[in-house]
């Protein structure tokens, strides 16, 4: 595939994802009022798993031999240990504003675990942008900032919980990529997942759920948009791209956020918010203009032959 198409596909890949993954956000908002924490995630993850069980099925998509651990550790990780800190600490008082601020620490925390694993030569120009980043989010936010934004340090730890949570779940996964196909990536990570929230719901929480309209919508977007749609679309772009600009995508999800929430929320952007969002563009643009020359990551793993559909192999 020529260079410019190519770069023309991942960059609509990647902004699908964005949108996608934003609206998560949204859409959590609408269910969260009615479910724990735990249960919530229980429910969406098992309904995720669920659903890709029956298409894999449907599709014939052949069992890998291995590399199911792999795939259970970083999705618990990357969906499990995020969504918990997330949804903790906006179910205990935490604004959106200052969970999207800790959020977008992620590009930084997974250039920096790549450049140390990797032995990486550092480049200022790509510093800069990823700084860049987060000072865009930081004026996107900063209204949030000012008001009650339940900065309290137990809401913190959670938030920085689902930081480290998505960035050691990305960084793990593009590391050891088993080549799974994408259907068994989904099942294998948002069912383990789900076990783990079903057990932290049984112990931490009453398991008190109303089964509102609004819950049962949020909770099918979250499943089939989100953990199915967005994660999809994130696992091909972590077959194709590295870890640091995988992670610099980040940084457009509270732009997708934001700008989701003014027709369903009738939040309007600011002008402050738009100047943000000018930013936080113009950073990610740089930083993945600096980062094209090779890097020293090793390629992503090739899909494993036992991983191919049988279909296919027929």
């Amino acid at each position: 595939m020529p260079g410019g198409t190519k770069n023309l596909k991942v960059s609509l890949i990647a902004l699908t994802f964005v949108i996608l993954y934003g609206s998560g956000f949204v859409g959590g908002r609408y269910g969260l009022p009615y479910a724990e924490p735990f249960f919530y995630l229980a429910i969406r993850f098992g309904a995720t798993a669920v659903i890709l069980f029956v298409l894999i099925l449907c599709f014939r998509v052949a069992w890998p031999r291995s590399g199911y651990l792999h795939l259970m550790l970083s999705g618990i990780l990357l969906q499990g240990v995020f969504s918990v800190g997330v949804f903790y600490a906006l179910h205990h008082g935490m604004t959106p504003a200052v969970s999207a601020l800790i959020i977008a620490l992620q590009p930084l925390l997974v250039w920096l675990m790549v450049s140390v694993v990797t032995a990486r030569k550092v480049r200022p120009l790509s510093v800069l942008a990823l700084l860049g980043g987060l000072v865009g989010v930081a004026i996107t936010v900063y209204r949030g900032l000012e008001s009650s934004s339940g900065l309290t340090p137990t809401n913190v730890a959670f938030g920085v919980l689902g930081l480290v949570g998505v960035s050691t779940g990305q960084f793990a996964f593009q590391r050891k990529n088993p080549g799974a196909h994408l259907l068994i990536n989904g099942f294998v990570q948002s069912g383990s997942s789900a076990v783990v929230m079903l057990a932290g719901g049984l112990v931490f929480e009453k398991g008190v759920i109303r089964w509102t309209p609004q819950f049962v919508l949020s909770e099918l977007w979250m499943s089939v948009g989100v953990s199915i749609g967005a994660l999809s679309l994130l696992f091909v772009l972590m077959r194709s791209e590295s870890a640091d600009r995988v992670a610099s995508y980040f940084y457009g999800v509270p732009i997708a956020a934001g700008l989701i929430a003014w027709p369903v929320l009738g939040q309007r952007p600011t002008a402050s918010e738009i100047i943000g969002f000018a930013v936080i563009m113009a950073s990610i643009t740089v930083f993945n203009r600096s980062s094209r020359t090779p890097h020293t990551e090793p390629a992503p793993a090739a899909p494993a032959e036992d991983s191919v559909p049988a279909a296919e192999r027929a």
